[in-house]
């Protein structure tokens, strides 16, 4: 078995407690908005910073 795989299987495991906050789509950091707007441009209505208008 490759360390790769191992990895795999250690967080494949951990996959029930990803993403249980119902805020994980929200800064957590102050300067985290202004960073994910420089990357990705402005969010779309549902909030969430996708940069599918960037090319």
């Amino acid at each position: 078995m490759t360390p790769e795989a191992r990895t795999d299987a250690a967080e494949a495991s951990h996959m029930d407690r990803v993403d249980v906050n119902p805020g994980v789509d929200r800064a957590t950091e102050p300067d985290e908005e202004q960073v994910l707007r420089e990357l990705y441009g402005e969010p779309g209505e549902d909030g969430i910073h996708r940069g599918e208008a960037l090319s």
